[in-house]
């Protein structure tokens, strides 16, 4: 029942007794024991029901020896073992305090003398830290026909606890086995905090102090088969001074908080190790290890016990605040919580981390799966918002470069990734969280804007740490990298649009919002082109804009800002980049608005920046007034009874931008004119809409092919609620020029504004048409007359996409102009549409010819012969017609009985479609004979065609370019 090896220091036996040898020199007496503690292996998580088991591994403490020192009034002992074995007239030996070293490597002796040396447990060397006593049997204890173990028991001042010190470990021998919470990690912990050495900063500075409290024990038994004890410690965190000075030699900063200890003959039974830490979005945590060995019966072993360790992690920070002082790159401005409240308190058991990972992702045993911990955000606004999400749990005081190479290792992956592998799409599952379509604020709003950043937020795409160039994760330092927001007043325009991909503003981000010119804070990842209809953008024009900046009272707008290398904006972005903003763009409806935009001076885009009603009234009346981009905003109503949507801008047009190689014509002239655009839309709160629309053009001209110049002053557009669209026109004049300048004097003496009898101005919510009708009087001079001639012109102005045109006319097909001259005769008619794109159609046609009749009394007769020319041209079919025709009529009548007549048709006809052509001719004779009561008529037909080669060579196939550009300088030099 009893194994220990006693070795005498200053003792021999003199025949009777042990008597000192020396009475001057210390007298010991040393007991070795056994190992006091088993070091097991714990397995993997088993079910309850254990049906198979492999053998566990086991490691053993070394032996452990006490140090007994014989009081000077003691003169001797008995040689025996009662009296070797009686401890308590002894005075029990322990290690100085600081002292970590022995004297020799792997002795006991510390300043010349044996100490009492105890491992437990295996690994940890500790001793007293305070008088003790051993109580124990010195001879054996029989009850009811069994001996009892012998055991002694360590007995201290106060109630019988015992205060212990740890002040090493053994670093030797070989490792600890796996998944035990007593790594050697917690080992050098408990003597950091126990031990009561001091820790050495850099030369001449002071020690670097530790929170010390030894370690209470409740009992400590000590047996030939190991250590019966119940040991507790708790310590105090170490100040942040001292943890950053250990952090800066490199060193690490002891976590362990609590540290309990329950063991029978030297087998653990019970352990509980708590470790202090940090989720990473910076709330102070615990991880709580717990090691507790089972009883399981087994079919056919019987009881198995086993050890079995189960982690969590208790939240002991329910909420950390986040600000401008909190280490952020951008002064917090990347994370638009101001705080975020964890509402877990403890953890579901947790999934063993990997062996060498300090920090690791909190996981379930039951599935392995990430553990979501519940938050609860707190935005600009004093919202909340809550969501779920994955954390990650870092000890407290590892290295610096440990910390960092850890968390790069848990955060890789790529969140853009196109093709994610694997680990990214891990990665991005625990990134991107779900908020639902909470309304949250994504910025610190102006404080005469409450409510100007807040969006429904379907996802927000989270981070860690610090950002930019030098990007490394750092706990505490959680942030926004990217989101998806509904925007409200784009999905008015965009009715699919849903959430939007966005992130903060460069300059939003390294500098203010109050540093953007217009306030932006978010950006859409694409650029969202928002179409317009004409109805919905006044008639005039339809800005299919490319907005992307998202600001806080501008609402959305295009990007029109260059930045600099710090994200401050130094100017507007080159007339270029302007343009592509605007690409599709058009105005009445046909031309590409983007053409005639101009550059944006820099000063005007603080003009953005505090936009609110008054100010945009105030713009929209002033006749300098401009809003350099368009402005796309959503406002609650003062009432509260619904919001407003509103769509505005007024620019300055100018002069078209032809490129290079660029020879198409343009019949606009907007170098002064001015393009207003404002639409609201109410939406009450029974989700009704009411919308109103405004247009307005002024000062600009349409110039077609040089013929005609229309002049509109001013062009305006209304519609609104239960009404039919206003469209309204004035200042409108129509003047021709060059072939057709003869019409202005024809119209000279009417008024100029007016057109005359002959004007018209029909405005429509399809669009205008506008012109004059002139019909000139008869005009006989000697054996000439011209009659039936009219004038005609007509400008079209539709607003469905359809390109401005206008029509001249000499007469009509249906009412040709006459003119005779004697006996012949003859008439024609004229019609001419051009529009943007060049001449459409053409057609004509001239009818001229002679009669003449005889009448002798017995016989009477008659000649005609007419002759005609048509020529027409269609651009849309591109279709090219010409002819020409002859016909003679005669006719001889004797005595009303016998009546020959004779008819001749010749018809020639050249057609020409894309590049096929035909001739064709047509010839026909028709002769009738009459006699009293008969008659007989007979026809002669011909009609031939002649088509020519589709594949005829055209002016380009014929005539190099080369050959082409030396011949026009012949010409013009």
């Amino acid at each position: 029942m009893l194994v220990v090896d006693i070795g005498l220091v200053n003792l021999r036996f003199d025949g009777r007794r042990l008597v000192r040898r020396d009475p001057g020199a210390p007298t010991l007496i040393l007991v070795g024991l056994p190992p006091q503690h088993v070091l097991e292996e714990v397995p993997s998580p088993v079910s309850p029901v254990v049906t198979a088991l492999d053998p566990m591994k086991a490691v053993t403490a070394d032996s452990t020896q006490l140090a007994f020192s014989v009081p000077a009034d003691i003169d001797g002992l008995e040689l025996s073992l009662a009296s070797l074995l009686n401890w308590a007239r002894l005075v029990p030996m322990t290690v100085p305090a600081g002292l970590q070293s022995p004297d020799t490597a792997g002795s006991t002796v510390f300043q010349g003398i044996p100490r009492s040396v105890i491992e437990f447990p295996t690994r940890l060397l500790i001793t007293y830290d305070e008088p003790v006593d051993w109580v124990g049997r010195r001879e054996p204890q029989q009850v009811d026909g069994r001996t009892a173990l012998w055991h002694t028991r360590l007995h201290g001042a106060r109630d019988g606890e015992v205060l212990l010190r740890a002040f090493a470990t053994v670093a030797d021998r070989s490792g600890l086995t796996a998944n035990n919470p007593l790594t050697v990690e917690k080992l050098e912990d408990i003597v950091t905090l126990t031990s009561r050495a001091e820790l050495s900063g850099p030369s001449g500075s002071l020690p670097i102090e530790v929170p010390s409290a030894p370690l209470q024990a409740e009992q400590f038994i000590m047996t030939p088969l190991g250590t019966s004890a119940h040991v507790r410690g708790a310590w105090e965190p170490l100040s942040p001074e001292s943890k950053r000075r250990l952090l800066d030699l490199g060193k690490r900063a002891p976590n362990l908080e609590t540290y309990d200890h329950i063991t029978g003959l030297g087998r653990d039974q019970y352990i509980r190790v708590v470790s202090r830490g940090r989720l990473s979005t910076g709330h102070e945590a615990q991880l709580v290890s717990e090691l507790r060995r089972l009883f399981v019966a087994r079919p056919n072993d019987g009881i198995v016990a086993y050890l079995q360790r189960e982690n969590r992690v208790v939240v002991k920070q329910p909420e950390v605040q986040y600000g401008s002082e909190t280490g952020f790159t951008h002064g917090g401005r990347e994370m638009p919580f101001r705080a975020l409240r964890i509402t877990d308190r403890v953890t579901p058991p947790l999934l063993q981390p990997v062996p060498g990972n300090d920090a690791f992702w909190v996981a379930l045993q039951s599935s392995g799966s990430d553990h979501e911990f519940t938050l609860i955000g707190t935005d600009h606004e004093n919202r909340k918002v809550s969501f779920t999400m994955p954390l990650v749990f870092v000890p407290d005081g590892l290295e610096k470069a440990r910390q960092e190479t850890q968390l790069k290792d848990l955060y890789a992956g790529d969140l853009n990734a196109t093709a994610p592998s694997p680990i990214d799409q891990k990665l991005i599952s625990r990134m991107n969280r779900s908020m639902g379509g909470q309304v949250m604020a994504m910025a610190q709003p102006p404080a005469d804007a409450l409510g100007s950043t807040s969006h429904a937020v379907g996802k927000l795409t989270f981070g860690l740490g610090v950002t930019g160039p030098a990007g490394r994760p750092v706990v505490g330092l959680p942030h926004v990298s990217a989101a998806e927001v509904r925007v409200p007043a784009v999905e008015q325009f965009t009715p699919n649009a849903g959430y939007l991909a966005v992130r903060f503003n460069d300059t939003f981000l390294q500098q203010s919002m109050e540093k953007h010119p217009a306030g932006a804070y978010l950006n859409l990842d694409q650029a969202l082109s928002l179409t317009f209809g004409a109805e919905k953008a006044g008639g005039v024009a339809s800005p299919n804009a490319s907005v992307k900046l998202i600001t806080s009272q501008a609402g959305v707008i295009p990007d029109v800002f260059k930045t600099g290398t710090a994200g401050d904006v130094v100017e507007a972005l080159p007339l270029a980049d302007i343009k592509a903003a605007f690409g599709g763009a058009k105005l009445l409806g046909f031309i590409d608005l983007g053409r005639y935009l101009q550059n944006i001076a820099k000063d005007s885009l603080g003009t953005l920046r505090q936009l609110g009603d008054d100010q945009i009234e105030a713009i929209l009346r002033a006749s300098n007034g401009l809003l350099p981009t368009p402005v796309l905003r959503i406002r609650d109503l003062v009432d509260g009874q619904g919001k407003e949507l509103r769509y505005v801008w007024k620019t300055a047009l100018g002069k078209r931008d032809v490129q290079p190689g660029d020879d198409s014509k343009d019949i606009l002239d907007v170098s002064h004119a001015v393009l207003t655009l404002d639409a609201r839309t109410v939406r009450s709160k029974d989700a009704v809409d009411k919308a109103t629309v405004e247009g307005r053009l002024t000062n600009f001209a349409l110039d077609f092919e040089g013929m005609a110049r229309v002049e509109i002053a001013d062009l305006q557009f209304r519609t609104g609620p239960g009404k039919k669209p206003e469209v309204a026109a004035s200042g409108l004049e129509l003047k021709f020029t060059n072939e057709l300048e003869f019409i202005n004097s024809l119209r000279s003496a009417l008024p100029a504004d007016a057109f005359g009898g002959g004007a018209y101005i029909e405005v429509q919510p399809s669009g205008i048409r506008a012109g004059y009708r002139l019909a000139l009087p008869a005009v006989g001079v000697g054996v000439f007359t011209l009659s039936n001639v009219s004038l005609g012109a007509e400008l079209s102005i539709p607003f469905d996409g359809k390109p401005v045109s206008f029509r001249f006319t000499v007469s009509e097909r249906t009412h040709p102009f006459n003119v005779t001259v004697s006996l012949f005769g003859g008439g024609g008619y004229f019609s001419m549409l051009v529009d943007a794109t060049g001449v459409q159609q053409i057609e004509g046609a001239i009818e001229f010819g002679g009669s003449a009749a005889l009448n002798l009394g017995v016989a009477s007769g008659g000649v005609s012969v007419m002759a005609g020319i048509r020529f027409e041209f269609d651009g849309a079919a591109d279709r090219v017609s010409l002819g020409g025709y002859l016909r003679c009529n005669g006719f001889l009548c004797v005595l009303g009985i016998i009546t020959v007549s004779v008819e001749f048709y010749l018809e020639l006809t050249y057609e020409k479609h894309g590049r096929e052509s035909v001739v064709r001719g047509k010839g026909r004779l028709t002769v009738s004979v009459r006699i009293a009561f008969f008659s007989k008529s007979v026809s002669l037909e011909l009609e031939r065609s002649f088509s020519g080669a589709p594949g005829d060579p055209t002016f380009a196939d014929s005539v190099l370019p080369h050959h082409w550009h030396e011949y026009c300088p012949a010409f013009a030099p």
